[in-house]
């Protein structure tokens, strides 16, 4: 009876493991090596964060290029969706990506904004004729070397999952259309493991946010291990390959008689003049303004950044699930600001657990 058990303990691992995931081989150029976001309005790399390029052997990066948020009323058009914040390459980066970058793989990375999927519930063929032509130009006019992917980011919920599931088969059948050699894949949070799956070819489970940011008794809102694992189970036998992203940022966010205002950069919060602190939250002491944000007397800021601990043991909980196949670690983003909080050692442990 208990050799019995064993192997049907042994059959039932064997099955998880044995499923489309494992198709996959580690020396698959698509599945392996380490990868990092960029997510800034100007391409611009700078010696630090090239040599962090090459230090930890990136492979890939994913390069947002623009957003897709709903056009304004006052915009005059028919079209309902428009592009923002796109992404400039300035000609000094030029030399640098055909020079020096010209091994990596860039994947153009589009976020589209919830309202934005709303207005072209009726109508995701024209959104996706548009983000592919648009891609297809910025990837061409900026020489992108070794295009092979294209990856679409939208939080999609219960109420638009359909809309975004639509919009995902549109943009296949544009790329099919344009004979493009691109995969589709598209970002995948925590929450949403647990709904039905995209139909793009790859994800990209970003573990960070993963707490409630808008409550002001969140200690930290970007990663937190106890939070991540409620989300995991799905992972057994979830259909589609995964890579995974981790957080490397920091950021201060600010509350108003307990309602959250916004985000904020680089407020000196160790001033004792300016703030009274308790724990990782900041109580303004007087009225002052910051980047032309007016703080008032008892606002209150809380920092927080991506802690190491929080990230290992997050990324140890989920390899539980996914250390049966090849899949890639990412880190978001790249800045050398915020890689600086931590050292190679440190960074080389994220991306490899060790």
């Amino acid at each position: 009876m208990k050799l019995f058990t064993l192997i049907a303990s042994i059959l039932f691992l064997t099955a998880i493991s044995c499923s489309n995931k494992a198709s996959t081989t580690s020396n698959d150029p698509e599945v392996s090596g380490n990868a990092v976001y960029y997510w800034k309005t100007v391409f611009n790399i700078d010696s630090t964060e090239m040599k962090f390029l090459r230090h930890h052997d990136i492979k890939r990066i994913y390069l947002r290029l623009f957003d897709v948020v709903e056009a304004p009323y006052y915009y005059g058009r028919t079209d309902r969706t428009i592009p923002n914040a796109t992404l400039r390459i300035p000609d000094r980066q030029f030399q640098l990506i055909r020079d020096s970058l010209s091994d990596i793989e860039f994947i153009p990375t589009i976020y589209i904004t919830l309202n934005a999927l709303r207005e072209v519930w009726d109508d995701q063929g024209a959104l996706a004729s548009n983000i592919v032509s648009r891609v297809n130009n910025m990837c061409q006019y900026n020489k992108l070397p070794n295009v092979s992917e294209l990856q679409l980011d939208c939080d999609w919920t219960e109420t638009t999952e359909e809309y975004f599931f639509n919009l995902c088969d549109s943009v296949k059948a544009c790329i099919a259309r344009e004979k493009l050699p691109w995969r589709l894949s598209s970002t995948i949070r925590l929450h949403q493991l647990a709904g039905n799956v995209p139909p793009v070819d790859r994800g990209v489970l970003m573990v960070y946010n993963t707490g409630d940011y808008f409550n002001q008794d969140t200690f930290n809102s970007i990663i937190d291990p106890t939070e991540v694992v409620r989300y995991l189970s799905p992972l057994y036998d979830y259909p589609l390959h995964l890579d995974v992203a981790y957080p490397t940022y920091s950021w201060q966010l600010l509350f108003r008689e307990r309602k959250f205002i916004g985000l904020l950069n680089g407020v000196n919060l160790s001033d004792p003049s300016l703030f009274s602190r308790k724990g990782n939250l900041y109580t303004a002491k007087k009225d002052f303004t910051h980047n032309d944000i007016r703080i008032f007397e008892g606002d209150v800021i809380r920092e927080e950044d991506s802690d190491l601990d929080g990230i290992l043991d997050s990324r140890g909980a989920i390899e539980q699930y996914l250390s049966t196949y090849p899949h890639s670690t990412i880190l978001y983003h790249l800045d050398s600001n915020n890689l600086s909080k931590y050292t190679s050692d440190e960074i080389n442990a994220i991306f490899t657990g060790i």
